[in-house]
């Protein structure tokens, strides 16, 4: 007995503005319609499942009709052009073409599904902060380079054309419809008013290049920091938008952000950067030069009777018309031999760890352009004084047996370097969290490392204060070295183990993050520490990278 087939969902008549697929349909045996979601530019948008990965993808479908005369003339499948180009990227943030067919005389692209929201969103439903801002037009900086050293320019450069995460993180480029292998040979049709380029607008006046899409990034990113669309704006008599600039609506804005996005949009494409990894390596250097500062505070407790710890703290700025350049040099070291020699101890180590740091930058100053490789210096710094307290406990019958903690961090174009040995800290702390950068070198560490203790036995463990690793025991020593983007809004913490005795790190956080100031900080750190027994001096550093405005 024959077992009747299961019918199969029907193809609807449709206008070209109404969807032809029903949800359910299945294209090429593969691609299971879900949902249709919109008509853009001409072409019908379904949300599909694609029935061999299971991945959901998005169905992009023009019919015959609408499929005009592509590229250089040739008659062909007008998804062809956006399909080459997307299969020839393969880039992270760039959005990927799946397949390309022809099905009952309509034309289909499939590309992979975005998770999260276009920038459309942002600009009417979420406030987005300058420093997020920045991020995202870097990150859509080296997606459009990697258009651009293939010689493709995207040319519809809109907020709809860029989907972030849900976390904010990522952002990445779709909406290749109009995008083209240059030199462009013919007239290009269709733009997007206020956005487009004016060579877009007024071809035949100006040569179109990579130059446009600088234009229509930098529109985005005005948008994004003022708030203001460009269909609000004026028009000038040969009807060309009127930018003013960012200021007139964020009067406290960084003036180096204003230029930049001033820059890129005007009108003439030969005063606008000239590449977009000019344009990344500007947004790049606000980065680098964000000011930061420091509180500081050291405090021999409520036992000790001496102070056996040391810290140095040097920020260091350099601006001339010509060049501008800035770092920081923070240190706190522990020492540990008796009164006097532990405070020799961490003395030499800050002494000799900043000069070998400093001698190398003081090099920049007759060699700007001098690549500078920090963890190699800080791990000669410390090596250096590691050696220094070596040979002084051999000379000195009185220092013998002295040794010191050392954590070092040098701030350096938006990077955080970090040298260490012992068990002083460093953490890195941000709004929603605290990192604890950098790995104890005691006993206690170690058994907490693999699991044999609890962090509650650990702290009342009777060798706790027990160290394998310092600085001055052994002619030579090994230096853990850590790097880490330091980015606006976060800040660095270094300590002595003073501090961590008593106090958790999620109320290191808490107080840092929750603080008035950063001097209150420091002191109400300290004093939880000595209300709680206070055994052991207690030095911080706090080092805040200040957010961009």
């Amino acid at each position: 007995m024959s077992v009747p087939e299961k019918p199969e969902i029907q193809r609807p008549a449709s206008s070209p503005s109404e969807p032809s697929l029903e949800a359910g349909y299945r294209l090429r045996n593969r691609y299971r319609i879900d949902a249709f979601l919109e008509v853009k530019s001409g072409a019908s948008l379904y949300r599909a499942t694609d029935e061999v990965t299971n991945l959901t993808v998005i169905v992009k479908e023009k019919n015959h009709a609408g499929s005009g005369l592509i590229s250089q003339g040739a008659l062909k499948n007008p998804w062809y052009d956006e399909f080459t180009i997307l299969r020839s990227i393969s880039y992270p943030t760039v959005v990927k073409a799946v397949d390309m067919f022809e099905e009952n005389q309509r034309y289909y692209l499939i590309i992979e599904q975005l998770e999260g929201r276009d920038l459309g969103f942002f600009l009417t439903k979420e406030k987005v902060t300058v420093h997020q801002s920045c991020d995202w037009m870097i990150q859509l900086c080296q997606s459009i380079s990697q258009l651009h050293r293939r010689k493709i320019v995207h040319l519809d450069l809109n907020p709809r054309c860029v989907v972030v995460t849900q976390d904010l993180q990522r952002v990445r480029l779709t909406g290749f419809s109009r995008a083209l292998q240059l030199p462009i040979m013919f007239p290009l049709q269709g733009n997007t008013p206020g956005y487009s380029a004016p060579e877009l607008e007024q071809q035949g006046k100006r040569m179109i290049d990579e130059r446009a899409d600088i234009y229509s990034l930098g529109v985005i990113w005005h948008e994004l920091v003022t708030g203001c669309s460009p269909l609000r704006h004026r028009r000038d008599e040969d009807g060309l938008v009127i930018f003013p600039e960012v200021t007139y609506y964020v009067p406290d804005i960084n003036p180096q952000i204003n230029s930049i996005i001033m820059k890129m949009i005007d009108t003439e494409p030969k005063y606008r950067y000239q590449n977009i990894d000019e344009v990344k390596r500007a947004i790049l250097s606000l980065f680098h030069n964000t000011p930061f500062y420091a509180s500081f505070i050291t405090d021999v407790g409520m036992v000790r009777e001496a102070n056996e710890d040391s810290y140095f703290v040097q920020d260091w700025h350099y601006v001339s018309q010509t060049q501008r350049q800035s770092y920081g040099i923070f240190i706190v070291a522990d020492g540990m031999g008796g009164a006097q020699a532990g405070e020799y101890a961490s003395a030499l180590a800050t002494r000799d760890v900043s000069q070998v740091i400093n001698s190398r930058f003081e090099q920049l100053k007759d060699h700007p352009n001098r690549e500078l490789n920090i963890p190699e210096i800080l791990e000669e710094a410390v090596k250096k004084a590691n050696r220094s307290i070596y040979d002084a406990a051999k000379r000195n019958p009185q220092y013998q047996g002295m040794g010191t903690t050392v954590t070092a961090a040098v701030v350096y174009q938006g990077m955080l370097y970090i040298g260490h040995v012992g068990d002083s800290r460093a953490y890195l702390i941000a709004r929603q969290e605290i990192e604890k950068v950098t790995r104890d070198h005691s006993l206690v560490g170690r058994l907490l490392e693999i699991g044999q203790i609890t962090e509650e036995e650990a702290a009342i463990h009777p060798q706790r204060n027990l160290i394998y690793r310092s600085l001055g025991a052994y002619p030579n020593v090994e230096v853990d070295l850590y790097e880490r983007p330091f980015v606006p809004g976060n800040c660095l913490l270094l300590c002595s183990d003073g501090l961590v005795e008593h106090v958790k790190d999620p109320e290191i956080h808490q107080v840092v993050t929750q603080a008035k100031d950063q001097w209150r900080s420091c002191n109400q750190l300290v004093n939880m520490a000595n209300i709680r027994g206070g055994d052991d001096n207690t030095t911080i550093i706090i080092v805040y990278m200040d957010d961009l405005r």
